[in-house]
C-alpha cells in the first residue's frame, strides 16, 4: 500500500508541474503588455522599461519560468501586477465562495444523478428509463450559462423563489444558503446529467454479469441484488465518474459565477486574464490544478483501499 501511495504522490507532482508549465507559456503567448495595461497608452518608453524590469518581464521567457518555479517551490507566486498584492493571497481569498459553490453543486449532482442512473438501469427499456435519458440528454446539450439565464428568468423574476444576482451581504447561514441555492442547482443539474448516464451504463454492465444471474436464480431479493451486489461492484467506476465530473464542474463554476455575478475564483481569474496579470493567473491555475489533481489522487487511494487488485497495477 505504501508503494501505491508513493506512486500516486509522484504522479500528482508530475501532473502539477505539467499543468503549471503549460499555463505559464500559454499566458505569455497571449498578445498584450501588462506594463502598458498598468501605465496606460500614454506612458513613456522609460516608464514602461522601468516597470518591465521591476516585474521581471524584461528577462527571457525561460528565465522567467525558472524564477517562477523557484518561487513556487518556496510557496511564493509573486505579486499581482495590477493590485500589487501577493497573488497567492488574492487567489486564496477567492477560494471559499467557489469551493462552496462547487461542493454544493456536486452534492446536488450526486443526490440526483446516481439515483436516477440506478433507477434507469433497473427499469431498462421502460418509460422511466426513456424519460431519465431524455432529461440527461437535455442536461448535457444545453450550455450551463443558458440554463442559468433561464433559471434566473423563471425562478427569480417570475416566481421570486431565489435572489437574482450576487452573493449575500448579510450574515447568517440560511441567508447565504438562499443566495447560493440557485447557482448550485444550475451547476449540479449540468453535472447530474453526466453522472446519471454513466451510472446507468455501469449498473447495466454489472447487472448483466453471471453472478447477478445466479443470485436471481437462487431467489435473492431484487433490492439486495441492486444495492448489495450490483451497486457495490459499480461503485469504483461511479467514483471515477464523480472525480472527473468534479474537475469539469470547476470549469462550469466559472461560467455560473459570471452569470450570477458571484464573487469567487472564476471571476478573479477572468479579470486577471483580461488584465494580463501573469502572476495572478498562474496562482489561480496552480490552485485549481492542485485541487483537481489532489482530489483525483485521493480517489485513486480510495479505489486502492476498496479494490486491492488496483495496487498491483
Amino acid at each position: 500500500m505504501l508503494l501505491y501511495v508513493a506512486r500516486c504522490a509522484g504522479q500528482l507532482a508530475v501532473a502539477l508541474v505539467g499543468i503549471v508549465t503549460v499555463a505559464f507559456f500559454l499566458m505569455r503567448a497571449i498578445p498584450g503588455d501588462p506594463a502598458l495595461y498598468m501605465l496606460g497608452d500614454f506612458a513613456t518608453a522609460e516608464a514602461l522599461a522601468t516597470l518591465r524590469t521591476r516585474l521581471g518581464l524584461d528577462l527571457p521567457v525561460w528565465q522567467q519560468y525558472l524564477v517562477f518555479l523557484a518561487g513556487a517551490a518556496r510557496g511564493e507566486l509573486g505579486m499581482s501586477v495590477v493590485t500589487g498584492q501577493p497573488a497567492l493571497a488574492e487567489i486564496m481569498a477567492a477560494v471559499p465562495p467557489s469551493a462552496a459553490l462547487a461542493v454544493l453543486g456536486m452534492l446536488v449532482a450526486i443526490l440526483v444523478g446516481v439515483p436516477l442512473g440506478i433507477v434507469a438501469a433497473v427499469r431498462q427499456g421502460s418509460a422511466v428509463d426513456v424519460a431519465v435519458m431524455l432529461v440527461a440528454l437535455g442536461g448535457i446539450s444545453f450550455p450551463v450559462f443558458w440554463v442559468g439565464l433561464v433559471a434566473i428568468l423563471l425562478l427569480s423574476h417570475e416566481f421570486r423563489l431565489f435572489p437574482t444576482l450576487g452573493a449575500s451581504s448579510e450574515p447568517g447561514f440560511w441567508t447565504a444558503l438562499h443566495h447560493i441555492a440557485l447557482p448550485a442547482l444550475v451547476l449540479g443539474a449540468s453535472v447530474a446529467a453526466y453522472i446519471a448516464r454513466l451510472t446507468r451504463s455501469t449498473m447495466l454492465e454489472v447487472l448483466g454479469q453471471d453472478h447477478i444471474r445466479v443470485a436471481r436464480a437462487m431467489g435473492v431479493p431484487e433490492r439486495r441484488i441492486v444495492w448489495k451486489l450490483a451497486f457495490r461492484n459499480a461503485l469504483i467506476p461511479i467514483l471515477a465518474v464523480i472525480g472527473v465530473t468534479f474537475a469539469w464542474s470547476l470549469g462550469n463554476a466559472i461560467l455560473v459565477e459570471a452569470v450570477f455575478s458571484r464573487p469567487g475564483l472564476g471571476s478573479t481569474i477572468l479579470k486577471a486574464i483580461l488584465a494580463r496579470d501573469y502572476q495572478l493567473v498562474q496562482a489561480g491555475v496552480l490552485v485549481l490544478a492542485a485541487a483537481v489533481v489532489i482530489l483525483n489522487t485521493l480517489l485513486d487511494l480510495v479505489y486502492g483501499a476498496i479494490d486491492p487488485r488496483l495496487r498491483r497495477r
